[in-house]
């Protein structure tokens, strides 16, 4: 795909149950999520390509904002 975010992968620290990961996964089609610094450094799903705003814990299921 020619139009990957180019960024470093979204990695995030739950805040409700303190999970720590290096890799966030979209909710819709589970591709890895990156930070583009094209448009303005907001993260992109690297598969569907749409902007994440919201990403769901994969240990215990809360959304969050980023």
């Amino acid at each position: 795909m020619g139009n990957e975010p180019k960024g470093p992968v979204v990695g995030y620290t739950c805040p409700h149950c303190g999970f720590d990961t290096d890799i966030t996964n979209c909710d819709l089609c589970d591709a890895v999520v990156k930070w583009d610094y094209e448009v303005g450094s907001t993260a992109h799903c690297t598969g569907c390509g749409i902007e994440i705003n919201y990403i769901t814990c994969r240990e215990c299921g809360e959304r969050f904002s980023l």
